[in-house]
């Protein structure tokens, strides 16, 4: 199953960073969602190998690597965000992957959550509470998708 298409094409899934494919979220939501391979190389103890392979196997997780120019675009608004200095590399293909897709990242990480709300894409949080979202000073709003 492919797990491609432009965002408007109708695919409808989640980008997903290491702590929600070791949370095996893919297996529990519907859907094929999407990791940068920075994120199946993080995924080290067995039992959270044993998800993430069992939902590659059942094409409920694609592997898809972000474009340059969206890596370019994921460093900008994490800067605007003021999270730039606190995203891995991971993160940044994780955010860099939301963007091309309109897709909301599934993360539990505040500072990728910060970064998803300025890029517009939202996020769904893993286990933990999400990263709480109300006016920005000057004006403005940062909710989205997920951001609830």
């Amino acid at each position: 199953m492919e797990a491609g298409g432009d965002p408007s094409g109708g695919w409808r899934g989640l980008i997903v960073d290491t702590g929600a494919v070791m949370a095996g979220l893919p297996l529990r939501l519907p859907g094929v969602h999407l990791a940068p391979p920075s994120v199946v190389g993080e995924v080290r103890d067995r039992e959270s190998r044993r998800l993430l392979e069992e939902a590659i196997a059942y094409g409920r997780l694609a592997v898809e690597e972000p474009r340059g120019a969206s890596l370019e675009e994921a460093r900008r608004v994490a800067a605007r965000a003021g999270v730039l200095g606190r995203l891995s590399r991971t993160d940044l293909e994780v955010l860099a992957l939301a963007i091309e897709r309109g897709a909301p990242v599934a993360t539990d990480d505040y500072a990728l959550q910060l970064a998803a709300v300025e890029a517009g894409v939202g996020f769904v949080r893993v286990r933990y509470r999400g990263v709480r979202v109300g006016p920005r000073r000057g004006g403005g709003s940062r909710g989205g998708p997920g951001t609830s």
